[in-house]
C-alpha cells in the first residue's frame, strides 16, 4: 500500500514537471518591423522573433505564445504577471518587475533622421550622441511607451514630443512637427518605406545613441526559473554565429 502511494506521488510530480516544461512562455510585443511584427496574414516575423524561436523552442524546448498590443500596455501586462516576457532595453524601471539575460540579443545603433529640406540637414550629419543633439537645440519625436526616450532623451534635457503609435512619429516628422527621429536603420527604413514617406524623410550620417536589447522575463512568471539556462543559450547563439546571421539577414534595402 505504502509502495503504491510513493509510486503515485512520483507519477504526479513527474506529470507536473513535464507540464511546466511544455508550458508556453507568453511573449508580448507591439508591431515594430523588422524587429518583431505580425503580417497581414497573421504570421509572426522579425529578427527578434527568429532569435526568440531559436532560443526557446529549438534550444530550450519551451513553446512561444505571442500577442500584440500597444507598447505601453505590453509592459504593464508583464508587470502585472498576465504575460511572461518582453524584449527591450533593461531600464531601471523595467528591472523592478523583470529579470534579464546577461548578454543582449541585439545591439541597436540609433541614427538621426530628419525631414527632407531641413535647413540644418548638413549640420545633422556631424551629430555624435545626445550631448550634440542637446547642444544644437534640436527637438525629437518619439512614441508613447518608449522607455529609452524617456530615460535618455528627456533626462538629457532635450525637448521631445510623442505620438500615440510608432507609425505616428514618422508621419509627424514628415509634416515637420519637429526636427529629428533617433532610430535604428533596420527599424526605420522598412517603416518609412511602408508609409510611403521615402521622399519626405531622410537618414543623416549623424548618430544619436546605441543601446542593447535583452530578454526580460517578468518576476511573477514561472519562467524566471529558466533564466540560468537562457543565459547559456544566448551565449552559445552568439558564439556559434546564430544571432549575427539572423541580424545580418534582415536587409534594410
Amino acid at each position: 500500500m505504502f509502495k503504491n502511494v510513493i509510486i503515485t506521488l512520483i507519477i504526479l510530480i513527474s506529470y507536473q514537471y513535464n507540464s511546466f516544461a511544455t508550458e508556453p512562455i507568453k511573449w508580448v510585443f507591439t508591431n515594430y518591423p523588422p524587429a518583431n511584427y505580425q503580417t497581414e496574414t497573421g504570421e509572426f516575423k522579425g529578427l527578434l522573433h527568429d532569435i526568440t524561436i531559436e532560443a526557446f523552442e529549438k534550444r530550450l524546448g519551451i513553446p512561444v505564445q505571442i500577442s500584440v498590443f500597444p507598447w505601453k500596455r505590453c509592459q504593464l501586462l508583464v508587470q502585472n504577471g498576465k504575460y511572461d516576457m518582453i524584449i527591450t532595453i533593461p531600464t531601471a524601471e523595467r528591472l523592478e518587475y523583470t529579470v534579464t539575460t546577461k548578454q543582449p540579443i541585439w545591439l541597436k545603433k540609433r541614427m538621426i533622421y530628419t525631414y527632407a529640406g531641413h535647413p540644418r540637414a548638413q549640420e545633422l550629419n556631424s551629430i555624435d550622441g545626445l550631448k550634440d543633439v542637446k547642444k544644437k537645440g534640436y527637438t525629437v519625436i518619439s512614441y508613447l511607451g518608449n522607455g529609452w526616450a524617456q530615460r535618455d532623451i528627456e533626462s538629457a534635457g532635450i525637448p521631445i514630443i510623442y505620438s500615440n503609435k510608432v507609425d505616428g512619429m514618422y508621419q509627424m516628422l514628415a509634416t515637420q512637427r519637429a526636427d529629428i527621429i533617433i532610430e535604428e536603420p533596420k527599424i526605420a527604413f522598412p517603416t518609412i518605406k511602408r508609409l510611403n514617406l521615402s521622399s519626405k524623410i531622410i537618414q543623416t550620417e549623424g548618430v544619436g545613441a546605441a543601446s542593447t536589447f535583452h530578454f526580460l522575463i517578468g518576476k511573477k512568471s514561472q519562467h524566471v526559473k529558466v533564466l540560468e539556462k537562457l543565459n547559456k543559450v544566448v551565449k552559445e547563439m552568439w558564439e556559434d554565429g546564430t544571432i549575427t546571421k539572423v541580424i545580418e539577414s534582415q536587409s534594410v534595402n
